[in-house]
């Protein structure tokens, strides 16, 4: 027969073991949840710290993009002006050559061709409307109106304009409705949109 004091080691033998088998499932059951918690963190690190570094990456991009429109902007403007300056050159020695021609004998054949091509072209509505002509000229010029109104071949006016700087000259015909603009400065800047075309100096 099991004695008293039997019964109650045995009790406190069962008592240790179900304590430590308690203590061991928490630990376990800490230590799992540990375990998740640290592996949820660290995703959320991981998340936290993709977003940082994409939220930097685009930041920096939008930088350099930024810089690098505003530096293009900035070398766009430079050979711009650089354009300008070659071209302003260009036409100011083609302005140069034209005043020297305008000061040879060539240049009269230029006026008197000038006048038969207005002619011709106010002739075609009528002989009769060739009195309504006003030839205009710049006024160094104004020593050659005998030769243009005989290049003419009818009777006309001829004036000065002040807008004339390079030399030719500008017929009109109010009764026609008609000009004629052969004057060396529209020429020389009709030459701006052929230069812009084919110099080789677009800006794009």
């Amino acid at each position: 027969m099991i004695t008293q004091e039997e019964k109650l080691s045995k009790f406190m033998i069962a008592i240790n073991e179900y304590a430590k088998n308690q203590h061991d499932k928490i630990v376990r059951e800490l230590e799992a949840h540990n375990s998740e918690e640290l592996e949820k963190a660290e995703r959320e690190y991981c998340e936290d710290s993709y977003k940082t570094i994409q939220k930097k990456t685009g930041e920096i991009r939008s930088m350099i993009s930024r810089e690098l429109a505003s530096k293009e902007l900035e070398v766009k403007k430079e050979l711009l002006a650089r354009r300008n300056e070659i071209e302003n050159s260009v036409f100011e020695k083609a302005a140069a050559k034209l005043e020297e021609f305008s000061k040879t004998d060539a240049y009269k054949t230029y006026l008197r061709k000038a006048a038969v091509e207005a002619r011709k072209v106010f002739a075609g509505s009528g002989e009769d409307k060739l009195a309504s002509t006003i030839i205009y000229i710049r006024d160094r010029d104004k020593k050659c109106s005998p030769l243009i109104k005989k290049a003419f071949g009818a009777e006309c006016t001829v004036k000065v304009d002040s807008s004339i700087i390079l030399g030719g000259l500008r017929a009109e015909n109010a009764e026609i409705g008609r000009v004629v603009n052969v004057t060396l400065d529209i020429a020389l800047e009709q030459q701006h949109e052929w230069f812009a075309a084919n110099s080789g100096l677009t800006i794009s």
